[in-house]
């Protein structure tokens, strides 16, 4: 099979593609391709995902990105363009070649948000020229940066940033065909023909890929009017043209462009240039963990510290509760010196002698600095270790918390420390951590919300047009269960099937909202 899918969009474009990441993989699978790309709109929030995704299907995973080109200095944000051209500058999709170049894709996707944020992420073609490593480039079809200058500029231009590509990308540039009927298509491809004789440039085949199968193209336009505050019956909205933008199969593709089977053939081509590899876990199967070097005192090593710290932690214990007039025994010295010692021996095993040591000095220059800071929460209150460098603040022994909860050899996973900082001041303790252990040693995690049960039925009949007391009837009626899906309601509860049974209207809405329900939002 010589065609492969490189332009595809998942549910993390988020709200402007419909297709739920597992199932894409699995349907494009169940088509017998043997590849897949995946190039989000601006970000790649489902790399990881798609990558194992993939592996699990034996499919082979091309990361990429679909990234936004500012026209001029991503720095600038220019007044007087349109909308339509604020929020849809024009695109070219990366793909990257090793993980070299999902590590350049990854810095031109922080850049274009911290950078050049401007309704959308965008870089320009000055930041393309620094960086590019190992970066295959495809010029974005109908929805690309080249016909974006060819509809709204001209030839010319689009003729003149073909060459400024070239001159970036070399025989990795590519330009991008798609035939899915939009303004001016053929006059468009003859241009690129034209243009790829003259610069040496050859031509791939894509269908820019935003939801599975061809029904689905109102799905898509739903999750677009949600994401934009449109109606999906406004005339003069924006939308993407008609219901080939799905996952075709390799003999559809092969039929649309039979006339040009070399664009097809260099899908694969491309494809064989690519070798990405994740590796996070080690020859035994251990997960790889990337902390940054926790600073000790000169010539002592982490485990020395880690234990000369904790030691120290359980002295100023002993002498606090003395001081109270409690009794300390013999026996209980011994019984907490044992607990401490096993602790440590198992934390020096696997490896997390820099990870409590990291975790205890941000919390105790946080009290250092008055931020209040909770007692911490969860199996880590099991941990003496965790005590008595200041992590949590109670004692575990006396209410016989166990420390095999928290940490032990057979639970082969980060051990998680749940902390609670003032939230009015816990920016402090992150500009903290960011300046001691450098900006590339620290990110933060982002939460995903999702299109569930009722918030689907809320948003799409808001697109239809209907009234809120519509819509509110329907969502009355969602039995009161965590989690509970559309499907599962239809099923439990019969007064919401007669309603989709007698009223087409309603039929229509749980229908759609079917189509949307648990995607990123």
């Amino acid at each position: 099979m010589s065609f492969q899918h490189l332009h595809v969009h998942s549910e993390y474009s988020l709200l402007e593609a419909a297709c739920d990441l597992k199932g894409l993989v699995k349907d494009a699978a169940a088509k017998g391709f043997s590849s897949l790309a995946l190039t989000d709109h601006g970000n790649m929030y489902g790399a990881v995902e798609f990558y194992f995704s993939c592996k699990d299907k034996g499919i082979k995973p091309i990361i990429g990105l679909d990234i936004f080109i500012s026209p001029g200095s991503r720095f600038e944000k220019p007044q007087g363009l349109k909308y339509e051209q604020l929020k849809n500058p024009g695109q070219l999709v990366l793909l990257a070649k090793s993980y070299k170049g999902y590590q350049t894709l990854c810095s031109l996707s922080a850049k274009s948000y911290f950078e050049g944020f401007y309704y959308r992420p965008r870089i320009d073609l000055e930041l393309l020229k620094e960086e590019n490593q190992d970066l295959i480039c495809l010029t974005g079809g109908q929805r690309g940066l080249i016909y974006d200058q060819f509809i709204r500029q001209g030839p010319e231009l689009a003729y003149e940033t073909l060459k400024i590509l070239k001159e970036i990308f070399g025989s990795h540039l590519y330009l991008e065909f798609t035939r899915v009927g939009k303004v001016k298509e053929k006059e468009f491809e003859l241009f690129l023909k034209k243009a790829g004789l003259e610069l040496d440039i050859l031509g791939v085949a894509t269908n820019d890929v935003h939801y599975i199968k061809q029904e689905d193209y109102l799905a898509q336009d739903v999750l677009f009017c949600i994401g934009n505050n449109f109606l999906l019956k406004d005339q003069n909205r924006p939308k993407m043209q008609g219901d080939q933008f799905y996952l075709k199969s390799p003999q559809e593709m092969e039929k649309l462009f039979a006339d040009e089977k070399s664009w097809l053939e260099n899908t694969q081509k491309i494809i064989d240039q690519v070798d990405i590899q994740f590796v996070l876990k080690d020859s035994k199967g251990k997960p790889i963990y990337h902390l940054p070097s926790f600073p000790t005192p000169e010539g002592m090593s982490l485990s020395d510290f880690i234990k000369s710290e904790a030691f120290q932690g359980l002295e100023r214990h002993i002498d606090k509760l003395k001081s109270k007039g409690e009794v300390w025994s013999e026996t209980q010295d011994t019984f907490y010196k044992n607990r401490l010692d096993y602790e440590l021996g198992v934390i020096d095993r696997m490896g997390f002698n820099g990870y409590f040591l990291i975790v205890s000095d941000f919390i105790c220059w946080a009290k250092s600095q008055n931020i209040p800071v909770g007692p911490g929460r969860g199996s880590g209150a099991g941990s003496l270790v965790a005590f008595c460098l200041q992590i949590t603040d109670l004692d575990p022994l006396p209410y016989h918390l166990l420390f095999e909860r928290f940490l032990n050899p057979e639970r082969i996973s980060m051990p998680d420390f749940d902390i609670d900082f003032c939230q009015d001041r816990r920016g402090e303790v992150i500009q903290y951590v960011t300046q001691k252990y450098s900006q590339d040693a620290v990110s933060q995690i982002i939460t995903y919300g999702k299109l569930q049960c009722k918030a689907a039925i809320k948003d799409v009949g808001r697109v239809l047009g209907m009234g809120f007391s519509e819509v509110d009837k329907v969502t009355k009626l969602i039995p009161e269960k965590l989690g509970i899906s559309i499907e599962e309601s239809i099923e439990q509860e019969p007064r919401l099937k007669e309603l989709i049974e007698t009223d087409p209207q309603i039929a229509n809405l749980i229908d759609l909202a079917l189509k949307v329900e648990g995607l990123v939002r």
